[in-house]
C-alpha cells in the first residue's frame, strides 16, 4: 500500500460530493513519444539487460525444477517411500528394490537428478526473449503510482520466467492418459498429494523469482526508499510537491459514478463482468490457492497414510486406486464453475443493493487508505463487503450442492465429504475474503476502466522503451519532431519563443550523451578531421558565429554588429 507520505493531499480539504464525470485523457501515440521522455536506449538495450539479471532467478527455477522432480519420484506413494527409506536403513538392497517397484530404476534416477532440472532451467529462460516488446511497451505515466509500475514490470517478467513451470505442474495431470510408460499412470492417492503440494510450492516460487529480479536495477531507476526520502527532505515546497507527484497521481475515478454518465450501470457491461472476474481470479491465487492446494495434501495424503495400513498387499501399494473419479468431476465440475462465474455478477447486485448508502457519501475522492476511504464512502464500502458476501454465498450453495447430488447419485466417498467439510469451513469463507479484497482494489477498474484512461502521472518518463529502433533515432523523426513543436507551442502559446526557434533554424529535440559528436571536444575533433579549424574566437568562426561566414557579421559600416530581427515570433504571413 502506498505511504501516506506520498499522498499529494495532505493537508485538510473540504469534502466534495457529486463530482462530475471524470474526462478522458487523450492517447498519445507510443510512435510519437520524445526520445527524452524514453527510459531506456532501445529494446536491444532492454533484452540485454534482462540477460544480464537472469542468473539469480535461474538460480530460483534450478531448485524449484529440483523440488518438482523429487515430488514426481515420490508421487506414487509417498508414505511408502518414507518407510522405505527407513527400512533400508538396516537392509539397503530394500531401497533397490522399492525403487524398481515404484517404476524407476537406479541408473534413470542418476540421469534424471543430473539432467532434468539443467535442461528445464534452461527452457524455463527461453520466453525471457519475449521481455523486450512486453516491457518495452509499458507505460509509466498511466500507472497510479511509481510503486505500482514497477510491480507491473516485475509481474510481467515473473510470469515469462514461470510460465513453463506453472504449465508443467497444471497439464501434469493429462500425462497420465497419453501412453508414456511413465510412473505417472494413473492418479492414485499419492499422486494427486504431490501434485496438490507442487501447485503450493508455485506462489512461493513467484515471490522469490520476483524477489530476485531486483526491477529497479534493471531499468535504471532509483530504488523507491531514495525516492519517497527524496518526497520528504527538503525546504522548497514546489520542489517537494513536485516529486511527490511524480509518485504518486491522484485516481480521477471516483465512486460513487456520476448518475447518467457512462460508467453508471457499466458493471452489466461485458467488460465489467469480465474485468471483476479476472480481479477476483487474481485475487484468489493469493487467498485461496494456496489454502486449497494444502487441503489437497493433507486429505490425499492421509489417504494414501491409510492405504498402506489397511492390508493391501505390497504388489498394490504402487498401483492404488485413484480416490476422485471421472464420474465425481464431471458432477462436481460445473456446478462449481457456474458458481464461480456467476460471481462476476456479485458487483452488479451489491451496487444494486447499495442504492440507500449514496445519500452517506462524504467524499467521493480516492484515498490509498482503505480506512480512510472507507469511512468517508460508505456507498464503496458496502459494495465491496456485499461483493464478497455474494460470492461467499454462491461457492457455500455450490459446494452444499454437490454435497447433495454425490450421494444421490451414489458417487459419494469418504474423501468427497472430506473436500465438501474443508470447502465449507475453509475454502469458502477464504473465497469471500478474496472477492471483497478485489473489490477494494478492482472497483474502479470494474466501473471506468484502467486508471491511466483518466490521469497521467508527471512521471519522467512516458515510455519504457522505443518500439521500434533507438532514441536517437526517434530523434531523428519527423513526426516525432512535429508533435513536439506542437506540444511546446500548445504549452507556450502561439508565440513561444522556443517552438518557433525549432520552426526556424531546425535545431535537435535531443542528444545523445553516448553518440559521436555529443561533447564540445568530440565535435571540434569531428570538425577538424573534416578540414574545419576554429579560429579560437574570431567572428567568423563556426563555434562563435554558428557556421556564419565572418562578413555576414559586420553591419554597413564594417564594424561587428548583431542581427536583430525586425519581430518576435512567427513571420507574419501579409
Amino acid at each position: 500500500m502506498t505511504s501516506p507520505m506520498l499522498h499529494p493531499n495532505q493537508r485538510a480539504l473540504p469534502p466534495l460530493r457529486n463530482l462530475p464525470a471524470p474526462p478522458r485523457v487523450p492517447e498519445e501515440p507510443a510512435s510519437l513519444v520524445p526520445p527524452a521522455e524514453i527510459m531506456l536506449y532501445s529494446r536491444r538495450t532492454l533484452g540485454a539487460r534482462v540477460l544480464r539479471r537472469l542468473w539469480a532467478p535461474a538460480l530460483v527455477l534450478l531448485a524449484l525444477w529440483y523440488l518438482l522432480l523429487v515430488m514426481y519420484v515420490l508421487g506414487p506413494s509417498p508414505t511408502l517411500w518414507f518407510f522405505g527409506v527407513l527400512f533400508s536403513l538396516a537392509d539397503a538392497s530394500m531401497l533397490t528394490s522399492l525403487t524398481t517397484q515404484m517404476g524407476f530404476s537406479g541408473t534413470s534416477l542418476a540421469w534424471s537428478f543430473a539432467l532434468v532440472p539443467l535442461i528445464a532451467t534452461a527452457v524455463s529462460l527461453l520466453p525471457a526473449l519475449a521481455a523486450p516488446p512486453l516491457l518495452g511497451a509499458m507505460r509509466p505515466r498511466e500507472h497510479l503510482s511509481e510503486e505500482t509500475f514497477r510491480r507491473a514490470a516485475a509481474n510481467r517478467l515473473t510470469l515469462l520466467l514461470m510460465a513453463v513451470p506453472i504449465l508443467t505442474v497444471v497439464l501434469l495431470p493429462l500425462v497420465t492418459a497419453l501412453p508414456l510408460g511413465q510412473p505417472w499412470q494413473t492418479l492414485g492417492p499419492g499422486h494427486l498429494s504431490m501434485w496438490c503440494l507442487a501447485l503450493a510450492v508455485l506462489p512461493l516460487a513467484w515471490v522469490l523469482v520476483r524477489a530476485t529480479l531486483a526491477i529497479h536495477r534493471l531499468l535504471g531507476l532509483e530504488r523507491m526508499e531514495t525516492l519517497r526520502k527524496a518526497a520528504m527532505l527538503g525546504s522548497d515546497r514546489e520542489v517537494l510537491e513536485q516529486r511527490r507527484a511524480a509518485l504518486w497521481a491522484q485516481d480521477r475515478r471516483h465512486l460513487p459514478p456520476t448518475p447518467g454518465s457512462p460508467q453508471d450501470g457499466a458493471e452489466l457491461s461485458g467488460r465489467g463482468i469480465l474485468t471483476a472476474l479476472l480481479a477476483m481470479g487474481r485475487s484468489a491465487l493469493v487467498w485461496v490457492l494456496p489454502a486449497a492446494a494444502l487441503t489437497g495434501w493433507t486429505i490425499f495424503g492421509l489417504t494414501d497414510f491409510i492405504a498402506l495400513f489397511t492390508g493391501l498387499a505390497a504388489e498394490d501399494l504402487t498401483q492404488l486406486r485413484t480416490p476422485v473419479r471421472l464420474p465425481q468431476l464431471l458432477l462436481a465440475a460445473p456446478v462449481l464453475l457456474l458458481a464461480t462465474a456467476l460471481g462476476g455478477l456479485a458487483p452488479v447486485a451489491a451496487i444494486r443493493l447499495s442504492t440507500a448508502q449514496r445519500a452517506e457519501v462524504r467524499d467521493q475522492r480516492t484515498v490509498p487508505q482503505w480506512e480512510r476511504r472507507a469511512r468517508a464512502n460508505p456507498w464503496e464500502a458496502r459494495v465491496c463487503g456485499l461483493a464478497g458476501w455474494l460470492v461467499a454465498a454462491l461457492q457455500l450453495g455450490a459446494w452444499l450442492l454437490v454435497g447433495v447430488l454425490l450421494p444421490v447419485t451414489g458417487l459419494a466417498s469418504g474423501v468427497t465429504w472430506a473436500w465438501v467439510v474443508f470447502a465449507v469451513l475453509l475454502l469458502v469463507p477464504l473465497a469471500g475474503g478474496a472477492a471483497a479484497f478485489a473489490m477494494r482494489r478492482n472497483l474502479r477498474d470494474v466501473l471506468y476502466g484502467p486508471a491511466g484512461a483518466y490521469m497521467r502521472r508527471p512521471a519522467p518518463y512516458a515510455l519504457v522503451a522505443p518500439d521500434i529502433g533507438t532514441r536517437a533515432d526517434r530523434a531523428r523523426d519527423p513526426a516525432v519532431r512535429a508533435a513536439l513543436r506542437q506540444r511546446r507551442r500548445a504549452e507556450g502559446g502561439e508565440y513561444d519563443l522556443e517552438a518557433f526557434d525549432l520552426d526556424a533554424a531546425d535545431d535537435r529535440l535531443w542528444v545523445d550523451d553516448d553518440l559521436p559528436g555529443a561533447t564540445d571536444t568530440e565535435i571540434r575533433e569531428a570538425d577538424l578531421a573534416a578540414g574545419r579549424l576554429p579560429d579560437f574566437g574570431g567572428e567568423g568562426s563556426a563555434f562563435t558565429g554558428g557556421g556564419r561566414a565572418a562578413g555576414s557579421l559586420e553591419g554597413a559600416d564594417g564594424g561587428a554588429s548583431h542581427t536583430i530581427p525586425e519581430q518576435i515570433g512567427p513571420p507574419s504571413r501579409g
